[in-house]
């Protein structure tokens, strides 16, 4: 009982101690701005981009839907660790 009441006080001038620290100091003024960067291009290099995006995300549909393997009654889809699509047991 004496080991708790101990703990117990120790625990509540933790919290105390703790609750009557000084709070940290507030942030300062912001600091100068730097000067401004080059801008983007414009125009067909960002249209190359997209179409790269684009053409990207096709082929990789594309290639979801081609290692989609049919599996008959009593199989299941399993990704193997190559990444390829295999019908396994169930």
């Amino acid at each position: 009982m004496q080991k708790s009441l101990v703990t117990s006080a120790l625990l509540a001038a933790l919290l105390i101690a703790g609750c009557s620290a000084t709070p940290a100091a507030a942030p300062g003024p912001a600091g100068p701005q730097g000067q401004p960067g080059e801008q983007g291009t414009a125009g067909r290099d960002s249209d190359r981009d997209r179409d790269k995006d684009r053409d990207h995300d096709a082929d990789r549909d594309r290639d979801h839907q081609t290692n989609a393997a049919p599996c008959p009654a009593g199989e299941h889809l399993f990704t193997d660790k190559d990444g390829r699509a295999v019908c396994a047991r169930d």
